[in-house]
């Protein structure tokens, strides 16, 4: 059987240590590559873009307009605009449902 060695483990030769550091390297440049991709499939490499996924649907408008006072609810102190039969969508849904019990 032989004798173990004991003490620090002996350096590798120079062309082994070159060849290390090189593989080291490859494999973070693939490993940061491959964060990116996932990062930009998120939608998170714009600058100053929020974490997570972007929200889904249709984006809310700008500035709401002042709606003209023939087009508002009909629904007293209600400044949303009408979407049907004189109602905005909030209350002409609440009206759906009174009608329908």
């Amino acid at each position: 059987m032989a004798a173990r060695r004991k003490g620090p483990p002996a350096s590798p030769p120079p062309s082994v240590q070159a060849w290390g550091e090189l593989l080291g390297e490859a494999i973070g440049r693939g490993m940061a590559r491959g964060f990116h991709a996932g990062l930009s499939q998120l939608g998170l490499t714009q600058p100053g873009a929020p974490f997570g996924p972007r929200p889904r649907g249709r984006p809310p408008k700008a500035v709401p307009l002042p709606v003209p006072a023939d087009k508002r609810c009909q629904v007293k102190g209600c400044p949303r605009p009408a979407r049907s039969k004189g109602l905005c969508g909030a209350h002409y849904q609440a009206e759906r449902r009174r009608n329908a019990r």
